[in-house]
């Protein structure tokens, strides 16, 4: 287990016999506060502070969490102020937390893809009460919640979800019939991170002479239909025989390289699962959802000259230069998506880029929509905890201390200055990160093979939409019963 830094034993017994002295003979509990401004500055009078309570003074908060991988950042903790600014925010916001509260963290990673996991499930089997929080990823919520294995957050008022720093778009889709069992929040950058939206090539865009696609976005016309028209006009042989990307030293341009077939149907409003009325329900199968699938299989098709460059797999790493970040990355794509985690690639190349949301259906879509990766881990107390309260009280003042603390230098200086390089692109980054919500798809494992089969038929241009939901929809049916049943 990894602990990040030890409180001095002075500065513990400072706090625990200052409390006393100022308690007198009165009992420590977490009614027992003390106010502290935001980030210590003085605050607007309207705006009350933050209340700290010392009430847990010399304890330990453990933390089970992911660790950094694939140009995200998981972990809370770092180890010591190094100069750079993300670091060292994220550094002095624990020894904050430390200070005001009384309480060392003390934190434990594990890889995100079925380590975590796989290790949280041991730990809350066998039966001890070794972490206060687990930050449990997406795709493995149903397995612990079918099983009883997290408390349900919205028990505890200790959790400020209509404030800031807790992400209300996400959370309010991820609360099913009165329960949410794991809530994202600014305390774990991941959650942003791992957002997926499309990158586009700006200087290529100049050089076609299209126009930048920011203003449809703002005026609501970004649709699939001009994407197309888009990705057609990328498209160009540049002196290779065919599309195919079996040679690395291709020269051919794709107007999209595309990893998650996935992204677009979230993006155009088609989430397969929704909550609705506390329950969870079906929501593929509709017309509108067979013609989604029907034009992006049009649109999707390089026998149509689209040129768009389909991903089943992640590879190995993107630096292969034939891999859909690596085609970007060499001008050799119009269009990527990819999670907002790749601006930290871009910043030492010679192009210009941008990004936007991923396209709606039509222009009467009402909003645009995004989804984080499969691993995104959120907030979750485990049943093996003994004082789910203390952890709710601790975990909002972690998260709210990051969106102080933390969020301005990971948004301002990692994302805009170095990541983002234009007005226009930040101002899509607040669009993208408003329009966050959970996958319940794997969240919940409904309709997750459904999905890829059709997807597969999609870029496959093979069709059958209808009969291939046909043939899982008794099991999702199912399925679905069988968590709304567990609420």
């Amino acid at each position: 287990m990894k602990s990040n830094r030890l409180i001095s034993l002075a500065l513990l017994c400072g706090l625990i016999l200052g409390q006393l002295a100022s308690c007198g003979d009165e009992s420590v509990s977490p009614e027992n506060t003390t106010d502290v401004a935001s980030g210590g500055e003085t605050t607007q009078a309207e705006e009350p502070a933050y209340e700290f309570t010392t009430a847990y003074s010399g304890s330990t908060f453990s933390i089970l969490n992911a660790g950094d991988v694939y140009n995200m950042r998981a972990e809370i903790d770092r180890e010591e102020s190094t100069g750079e600014s993300l670091n060292d925010a994220m550094y002095e916001r624990c020894r904050t937390f430390e200070d005001r509260t009384g309480v060392l963290i003390e934190e434990h990673c594990e890889h995100v893809d079925t380590d975590l996991a796989n290790y949280a499930m041991q730990t809350i089997l066998s039966g001890e009460d070794l972490y206060d929080t687990i930050y449990m990823p997406a795709r493995d919520l149903y397995k612990f919640t079918s099983e009883g294995m997290l408390y349900n957050l919205l028990d505890y008022d200790a959790f400020k979800f209509d404030e800031p720093w807790w992400l209300k778009s996400y959370n309010e889709a991820n609360s099913i019939g009165g329960e949410l069992y794991a809530a994202a929040g600014y305390s774990q950058l991941m959650i942003v991170d791992s957002i997926w939206c499309l990158f586009f090539n700006e200087t290529m865009m100049t050089d076609l002479g299209l126009d930048m696609p920011y203003d449809l976005v703002r005026e609501g016309n970004w649709t699939l239909d001009r994407l197309n028209e888009y990705i057609s006009a990328g498209a160009n042989l540049n002196g290779d025989d065919s599309f195919s990307n079996d040679d690395e030293n291709g020269t051919c341009i794709y107007g999209l390289a595309n990893y998650q077939s996935d992204k677009f149907l979230v993006g155009a409003d088609e989430f397969i699962v929704e909550e609705n009325g506390g329950k969870l329900e079906i929501t593929a199968g509709s017309d509108r959802f067979y013609s989604l699938l029907d034009k992006m299989s049009t649109i999707f098709s390089e026998s149509d000259g689209h040129a768009i460059l389909h991903f089943p797999a992640w590879p190995a790493t993107d630096d292969t230069p034939n891999s859909a970040v690596g085609l970007f990355e060499h001008s050799r794509a119009l269009f990527l998506t990819a999670e907002l985690s790749k601006t930290s690639r871009q910043r030492d190349k010679s192009y210009s880029y941008g990004i936007v949301p991923f396209p709606k259906y039509d222009e009467s879509q009402e909003s645009y929509h995004a989804t984080s990766f499969y691993g995104t881990p959120c907030y979750s107390i485990p049943v093996t905890c003994t004082d789910p309260e203390r952890s709710a009280i601790l975990g909002d003042a972690l998260t709210y201390l990051s969106y102080e603390m933390v969020w301005p230098v990971y948004r301002n200086t990692t994302l805009e200055q170095k990541g983002l390089r234009n007005e226009d692109s930040i101002e899509m980054l607040d669009i993208i990160i408003k329009s966050a919500a959970p996958d319940l798809v794997l969240s919940y494992n409904i309709g997750s093979e459904m999905r890829t089969e059709v997807l597969n038929a999609v870029t496959e241009k093979t069709g059958n939409f209808a009969s291939i939901y046909a043939s899982y929809e008794s099991q999702m049916q199912t399925d679905l019963d069988k968590v709304n049943n567990n609420q």
